[in-house]
């Protein structure tokens, strides 16, 4: 685990560990990487790269087990407030705004995340093939989020722990419903469910934080993407596609991030 040490409160958590599931990781993380230096610096905040597994990610994928992030944090004698929890398959603009200063109040960060329904179809079949596993709980289209981009604070550790536990119960079925039966994703709609049946309240940001499935949205041409939103998810491409379009963005416009 490498720790940039530096006085914030503010931690940027990115989970960077290749599996048989994420294959290409080591192809694009320092493409993302460099552009989530920069913006950590600029903003003041501590980055942590979450390099090292907790388990053998091709048993437990590396998606449940970024839900340990306060032990993590803890474990490693970081002082924390708030997270802001992403995946390594996303680039951030060299002018972002503080997200840390745009979403947290005096009461600390919201669970906060983007809405993600691109993708209709698998949204749907998510959705009802983990009803079962929350009878009494309702999950709308509408406000599905997605769990590449979250902003948490300390306060979320107890959320976060019923995330961790809810996969340590139901690990077994959990597992056959993400490499046998459904194959519709791993925590993101589980974790959905938990939100909508808790005490636990959740913000909705703007997609502007979370640009997601832009090949569906066509906006690659010309990079109109630069202009669209402040973070981009490479999500949704074959992955050598995925490797190509971060280096050309990187190959443009890496002359505007200051590497320190």
């Amino acid at each position: 685990m490498r720790v940039k040490i530096t006085m914030a409160k503010n931690i940027i958590f990115i989970p960077c560990v290749p599996s048989k599931h994420l294959s290409d990781v080591d192809d694009y993380k320092e493409l993302s990487l460099n552009t989530w230096r920069h913006y950590a610096n600029r903003v003041g905040a501590q980055l942590m790269i979450m390099d090292t597994p907790i388990r053998n990610p091709d048993e437990m994928k590396i998606t449940w087990q970024r839900w340990y992030v306060h032990d993590i944090l803890e474990s490693n004698n970081v002082k924390y407030d708030n997270i802001f929890m992403v995946d390594v398959d996303t680039m951030i603009h060299w002018n972002a705004p503080n997200i840390f200063e745009e979403c947290v109040d005096k009461r600390g960060a919201w669970f906060s995340a983007c809405v993600d329904n691109d993708n209709l179809g698998w949204l749907k079949e998510s959705i009802e093939g983990y009803q079962h596993m929350f009878p009494d709980t309702r999950v709308d289209w509408e406000t599905y989020f997605n769990c590449g981009v979250i902003l948490m604070g300390k306060k979320h550790k107890d959320l976060c722990k019923t995330i961790t536990t809810f996969y340590e119960t139901n690990e077994e079925h959990l597992l056959e419903l993400q490499h046998k039966t459904l194959k519709k994703g791993s925590d993101q709609t589980p974790v959905n469910y938990m939100l909508n049946g808790t005490k636990w309240k959740y913000k909705l940001l703007s997609k502007k934080w979370n640009l997601t499935h832009m090949m569906r949205k066509e906006i690659l041409n010309y990079f109109m993407f630069v202009d669209t939103a402040w973070l981009w998810h490479f999500n949704g491409f074959e992955k050598t596609m995925r490797t190509q379009v971060m280096q050309a963005y990187w190959d443009n416009f890496g002359k505007n991030y200051e590497i320190k």
